[in-house]
């Protein structure tokens, strides 16, 4: 039944067991090798030895199954437990009869709600319905999805008696766990895989209990290989078949030890090496990682010679046209720096938006007359002269990205000596796009879309055939943000933020995380374009009265007025 239906002594007791699971949240500070376990009652037991460096894992202590418990006891009872993934969930275990305690798999899968919509129905005797609004789902592989329209998701749980005291007998795999305490018992961790050219490195977020087993969690996640989602812009180092010769990663000095199979034998030595550097980027700050093979050392050394980029930075001064110049802003003051060998065509263009390449020699330029390419030394190249075409992308491999607002279906990329190729898009359904950007590792793309009255903000990967985009990967949903799209911008490696105008004509900035959790910004007054920086306080905005906009304290203040535009950069480096 629903909680204020429920007896008041049933509701304190629901609070009160809420209460003490809340207040027994400890957070292991420091972890030392050969700690035990805190015993909650009876002898002493044994724990998990916590490894140095590994996650601290909050530890929640929820309540044991009571003596003469009703059924709807132990099931309150087996959710609350079922937040503890400590020494493998054994707490929520001891709620499960013993024949079927080994058979439910925690693992499967997490529904995150707000613990509003909660309720349980008995089913009869022996049976009885739990039902929650999810508001996002994990699966078994730690990929973070929000829930578009949370309807409610019926549980069933089966009971049986044992021993006179009533235990569930059958129950659905996986756990629920309220969004208010979900990143209190999970890490989010990305690991890293590499773009096709082994330029960059490129994160997945996945999401792990927080437990003695996260690090080998998340060695195992990296060898199971990408995101399906991702398929076709990253690849891995790691040979086929490659796995731990061990249930566990040990942890000693704060080096991870991690011992392959014999399919890691095929690697060669750069092989070895971009294993090493996935490996290392992958773990948790702090921790370095050694690779053995069948318990044999292996001789990596660091990979120096082209080593791969990760979370591509740009500069953090403002790229603007203002009274005539364009070029980088100066931290202080009005003036502005150009850029040598681009800014001056730039201008003689008369732009309405700029993309500007990394290695910043190349630019993507949009006019009243389409768009054009800008390169350092050379003439400005007109690639698409097509009529209602948005800002245009430019990629790390000087592929310039145009589409018409109107036709969102007509992709087409231009590369540096201006040949076309149309690459077909996943969103046959959208009437409109407002704006497409390309990721600073060039293996992702995100759209802000209109689709019918509806706008949707979406993530593809990009596949290259030699460096060429000749295909997207489906339309992963972010966020349907409500409102008119008007803009979308990187912030880094995993966040992006979209901009849209509710009916009010309130602006709307949703900053998400790539397979992680969405954040609401405080709007940017009368904002029509938005560019990313290197961190989420660094974005920018101009107004429609050409006042560059950023973000002090809780709100927005204008920086400097008289901005004709305000240019997207791609990153520092070429």
């Amino acid at each position: 039944m629903p909680a204020a239906a429920r007896p008041p002594a049933e509701r304190e007791g629901t609070m009160r067991s809420r209460t003490r699971m809340i207040a027994g949240l400890v957070v292991l500070a420091v972890a030392i090798t050969g700690c035990a376990g805190i015993p909650r009652d009876g002898g002493v037991r044994a724990g998990q030895t916590v490894q140095p460096g590994a996650t601290p894992a909050p530890v929640f202590l929820p309540s044991r199954p009571q003596k003469d418990a009703t059924p709807e006891a132990i099931l309150r009872g087996f959710i609350d437990a079922a937040t503890s993934p400590d020494n493998d969930y054994a707490i929520a275990r001891e709620f499960l009869a013993p024949n079927y305690s080994g058979s439910w798999e925690p693992d499967s899968g997490v529904t995150v709600d707000d613990a509003t919509g909660r309720s349980i129905v008995s089913l009869g005797e022996g049976e009885m319905q739990f039902s929650v609004n999810p508001i996002a789902e994990v699966d078994e592989r730690g990929e973070y999805r929000e829930v578009e329209s949370p309807t409610a998701v019926a549980l069933r749980y089966q009971f049986v008696q044992v021993g006179g005291q009533w235990r569930i007998g059958a129950a659905p795999n996986g756990t629920v766990v309220d969004r208010n305490i979900f990143q209190d018992v999970f890490t989010a961790q990305a690991l890293y895989f590499f773009d096709p050219d082994f330029r960059y490195l490129v994160p997945d977020l996945r999401w792990y209990p927080r437990s003695g087993s996260t690090l080998t969690k998340i060695v195992n996640g990296l060898l199971d290989g990408p995101s399906p989602w991702l398929t076709g812009a990253v690849v891995t180092a790691f040979p086929d078949g490659t796995k731990l010769t061990a249930d566990a990663v040990q942890v000693i000095a704060r080096d991870a030890k991690v011992d392959l199979n014999s399919e890691a034998l095929n690697a060669d030595r750069v092989t070895l090496q971009r294993m090493q550097a996935q490996l290392s980027n992958s773990l948790p700050a702090g921790l370095s990682a050694t690779i053995t093979v069948n318990r044999n050392q292996q001789d990596i050394a660091p990979l120096t010679a082209n080593a791969p980029t990760a979370n591509p930075r740009v500069d953090a001064r403002a790229l603007i046209l203002r009274q005539g110049e364009f070029g980088f802003l100066a931290a202080s003051g009005s003036s502005i720096s150009p850029i040598a060998g681009l800014s001056g065509t730039i201008v003689a263009l008369g732009p309405t938006a700029v993309t500007l390449s990394p290695g910043q020699t190349a630019a993507a330029v949009l006019t009243g007359t389409g768009v054009y390419g800008v390169r350092v030394g050379d003439a400005p190249v007109q690639f698409d002269p097509r009529q209602r075409l948005i800002a245009p992308a430019i990629d790390n491999y000087g592929f310039v990205w145009s589409v018409p607002a109107d036709r969102p279906g007509e992709l087409f990329v231009y590369g540096p000596n201006g040949e076309a190729t149309a690459v077909p898009t996943p969103w046959p359904e959208a009437s409109a796009i407002r704006s497409l950007r390309v990721s600073r590792d060039g293996t992702r793309l995100i759209a802000l879309l209109e689709s019918g009255k509806e706008t949707r903000f979406v993530i593809s990967a990009i596949t290259r055939a030699k460096s060429t985009p000749v295909a997207l990967g489906d339309a992963v949903l972010l966020a349907a943000p409500g409102g008119t799209a008007v803009d979308a911008a990187w912030i880094d490696e995993l966040t992006v933020a979209c901009l849209t105008r509710l009916p009010s004509g309130e602006e709307r900035i949703v900053a998400l995380q790539l397979g992680g959790l969405t954040t609401r910004l405080e709007s940017a007054p009368d904002s029509v374009t938005m560019v990313g920086s290197n961190n989420l306080r660094d974005l920018r905005a101009l107004s429609s009265t050409g006042g560059l906009l950023v973000q002090r304290g809780a709100g927005w203040q204008e920086r400097l007025g008289d901005v004709t535009l305000l240019a997207t950069q791609q990153g520092i480096g070429g």
